[in-house]
């Protein structure tokens, strides 16, 4: 009777459906890089808590410390049983930013992945947001005014390695720039949208992108270049948003219009449609359809009445 107790539970003999119930119960969304851990602050338990609800860090995703799930380094099974209902239930959090980005100084060291994650699990994934964190460094030019979205190393460097996405039925993108006092930051949202925003359609023929050419010295106009460098297409990203790293009035933000044949068009906070976005959209096309909303001015005007 002892020797039955001490038996281990037989748990690879319980049903699929039954497995993956207990794999439901520790599901949690994935990110890349992995969150960094909390700071360990000295001192009596409560102080700690203080100082994390003074930091605001318990409610930051980079800094939120994750338990180790120990229990899928038991077997190839259960972390491939596991695995495979983490990729069809959870999201996905893949981030680029200062801390695990650098820009390459040479060709061959665009070949180096962002993130570290196995083109296995990319082909399984459902659900993904991708957290794009620029500084001007980042971009690699002294003149964000003369650059071309095809020469960004960062934006083929992520179609190249998402061309191994298959099966996503949702990927989204947040761009949020860091100021910088010597460039404005509405052009890494512009460089980052026409970069990225038609991947994986049949309007992107291989890589298309639009050159820009500088007017007044501030905001460029954009004229049709042809084809950039074939590469690979990737999926469709669903929805693009934009933020900064100061207080800003609530920028509008991309997303595939479902009544339009799925095209990009722009949308308000209040969830109204601003205006379709053609093939081609220029910088001063861009700035302008970021904070306006002709719906929500014309309901401003009818309250002032």
């Amino acid at each position: 009777m002892q020797n039955q107790s001490n038996a281990p539970f037989p748990f690879m003999q319980l049903p699929p459906e039954l497995r993956d119930m207990v794999y439901e119960n520790l599901l949690e969304d994935p990110h890349y890089p992995p969150p960094r851990p909390c700071p360990k602050t000295r001192g009596p338990s409560w102080l700690s808590s203080m100082a994390q609800l003074g930091s605001g860090s318990s409610t930051d995703t980079e800094t939120t410390s994750h338990k180790s799930n120990f229990l899928f380094l038991a077997s190839k099974q259960i972390y491939a049983e596991y695995m495979d209902l983490m990729c069809k239930k959870t999201t996905f959090h893949m981030t680029v930013a200062p801390h695990n980005y650098t820009p390459p100084a040479a060709p061959a060291e665009e070949e180096e992945d962002i993130w570290q994650i196995s083109p296995q699990v990319l082909k399984k994934m459902k659900r993904c947001d991708i957290k794009l964190v620029t500084t001007s460094t980042m971009l690699g030019v002294s003149d964000p005014r003369n650059m071309k979205p095809e020469e960004w190393a960062l934006a083929r460097q992520m179609r190249r390695q998402l061309s191994e996405v298959e099966n996503i039925s949702e990927l989204n993108l947040h761009v949020k720039a860091i100021g910088d006092p010597l460039w404005n930051p509405l052009w890494v949202w512009y460089h980052a949208t026409e970069a990225l925003r038609e991947m994986g359609s049949s309007s992107d023929h291989g890589n298309e992108y639009v050159k820009v050419d500088v007017v007044d010295g501030e905001l460029g106009s954009v004229a049709s270049s042809g084809s950039g460098p074939s590469g690979p297409s990737g999926p469709q990203f669903n929805r693009i948003t934009f933020s900064l790293d100061m207080w800003s009035p609530g920028e509008n933000y991309l997303m595939r219009d479902r009544t339009n044949n799925n095209q990009w068009a722009w949308w308000c906070l209040k969830g109204h449609c601003v205006g379709q976005v053609g093939p081609e959209l220029t910088v001063r096309q861009f700035c302008s359809w970021l904070y306006d909303c002709p719906t929500c001015y014309s309901e401003e005007n009818d309250d002032d009445k």
